[in-house]
């Protein structure tokens, strides 16, 4: 099996270099989530349902697979142990997503720019189209070598979608974001479009996240889950 959710495929969250800070007491994200992926020149996609667990303060998290077979991913640091009925199976090291892992954006509420302010980028030219505002993003000095501008269109202060471009103003991914609802006060898309710009050609996944929680009171060993290699 390819890496789950193709950790690899992920550039912009990579490369941001580290940190946000905590600016809120939001720190538990839970959701049921579905994933379709499809790849260029493959015939058929692939679905994965299940739920997702992820606490910010641990900086760990789980996706419990329900289909297309029970098993479970656990995420900490730069590795990620999938296990099956209580057995490790694999092991793997994965790019140190972290603070710039779509959830933790959310509960810090730095997915309305992505959290490109805090880690450098400044505005460029702002226009308005109809009830959009479409923004460009110049990222800072010491990462143009390898990163390019940022386009993102906004809709009431919610981001509504972003494309990335590298250091040759070549597009490397989109995304967007549907069917926001508000939890504990946040507001949280139900869907994200992805598209990533390869040389084989397209990958694009879609996630659907529905009966959201945050900051869940209980599950607390799920959530602070001990790494099986730790045992």
């Amino acid at each position: 099996m390819s890496i789950p959710f193709r950790f690899a495929c992920l550039f912009v969250w990579v490369l941001l270099a580290s940190g946000l800070q905590a600016q809120n007491n939001f720190f538990r994200f839970k959701s049921d989530f579905s994933i379709k992926e499809k790849e260029a020149g493959k015939d058929q996609g692939r679905l994965i349902t299940g739920a997702i667990y992820y606490d910010k303060n641990l900086h760990k998290t789980v996706y419990n697979i329900r289909f297309p077979e029970p098993e479970q991913w656990l995420v900490r640091d730069t590795f990620m142990y999938r296990m099956k009925a209580d057995t490790l199976v694999s092991q793997q090291m994965v790019p140190p997503v972290g603070e710039f892992s779509i959830f933790n954006m959310i509960l810090s509420q730095q997915l309305n720019d992505f959290g490109l302010a805090k880690v450098g980028y400044t505005p460029g030219d702002v226009q308005q189209d109809g009830n959009q505002v479409i923004s460009q993003w110049l990222p800072p000095e010491q990462l143009k070598s390898y990163l390019g501008p940022v386009s993102m269109a906004q809709e009431n202060k919610r981001i509504k979608a972003a494309a990335f471009y590298d250091k040759d103003k070549k597009l490397v991914s989109k995304f967007y974001f549907e069917d926001y609802t508000v939890h504990s006060g946040l507001p949280v898309p139900g869907k994200i479009y992805q598209i990533f710009y390869r040389e084989a050609g397209e990958f694009v996944r879609i996630m659907t996240l529905k009966n959201i929680v945050i900051n869940q009171a209980d599950e607390d060993s799920t959530y602070d889950f001990v790494v099986p290699t730790d045992k």
